[in-house]
């Protein structure tokens, strides 16, 4: 004898097949995968954080990179929906907005100099003691070298910022980027501690700003080491704390 489910039952049956149906859907957006560029470079075991009009951005173990569709092969492209128009639209927005705010921080420190111009010269007297602006703080022999930012997303020529004598760490990196505040602790730490290191940091803000297109950053944290002369001595992607400790003791010893 066939019996017939009732109503309740079936619903029930439909409720389970959906939530398992949500959940296999889910999991597979978290499941890691291997990417290929055009020119051969390999992204492996990396999850797609977002996607955007331009490319993708992804999240493994050592960092966040971004990868253009027009890196990509067409299979890729097409898998994301790549449109070509969509995508330099988008990028003129983020170069448009980008240029917008490094005008507005252009004006900021005009109108900052402008003020201890005014305050130095006498032309407008501090209203009291608590006023006066603060003398900056001397480095100390021994306790390692004064911690510079040296771009929040505007072109910077790295040259000019070496410490020549010493060895010069950079970092690129970006206040939402998880494995960066991983990383940047101990490279501060070592520069606080070691007088023969100077610690460099560049704020690229996202991936479309000048300073990340003028030095092809596509992934942070990246660390790049210079020797005493001033030469690339290594770079290290990624968080790799003893990567960049070898190429520190083999800028000291002169690269």
């Amino acid at each position: 004898m066939i019996r017939e489910l009732s109503p309740a039952i079936f619903r029930s049956e439909s409720k389970v097949k959906i939530l398992t149906f949500l959940i296999l859907c889910f999991a597979s957006v978290a499941l890691a995968d291997d990417f290929k560029t055009i020119d051969g470079k390999e992204y492996k075991n990396v999850t797609v954080s977002r996607v955007e009009p331009d490319g993708i951005v992804l999240i493994s173990k050592s960092g966040i990179s971004k990868v253009y569709f027009t890196e990509l092969s067409k299979e890729d492209q097409e898998s994301f929906h790549y449109n070509a128009a969509q995508a330099a639209a988008y990028s003129a927005e983020q170069a448009a907005s980008q240029e917008t705010f490094q005008t507005q921080q252009a004006e900021l420190r005009r109108k900052l100099t402008e003020e201890k111009n005014r305050y130095w010269t006498g032309q407008e007297p501090a209203k009291n003691p608590q006023d006066k602006l603060p003398a900056g703080a001397p480095v100390v022999a021994g306790r390692g070298q004064q911690v510079e930012v040296i771009s929040h997303g505007a072109q910077v020529d790295i040259t000019k910022h070496l410490a020549l004598g010493n060895v010069t760490v950079v970092d690129f990196y970006a206040d939402w980027c998880g494995p960066c505040k991983q990383l940047s602790p101990t490279l501060e730490q070592m520069a606080r501690t070691d007088p023969e290191i100077a610690l460099r940091k560049i704020d690229i803000v996202n991936w479309n700003t000048a300073v990340a297109k003028q030095h092809n950053i596509h992934s942070i944290p990246q660390v790049n080491v210079y020797n005493r002369g001033g030469r690339l001595v290594g770079t290290v992607v990624g968080v790799s704390i003893e990567e960049v400790k070898r190429y520190v003791a083999q800028a000291k010893t002169g690269g």
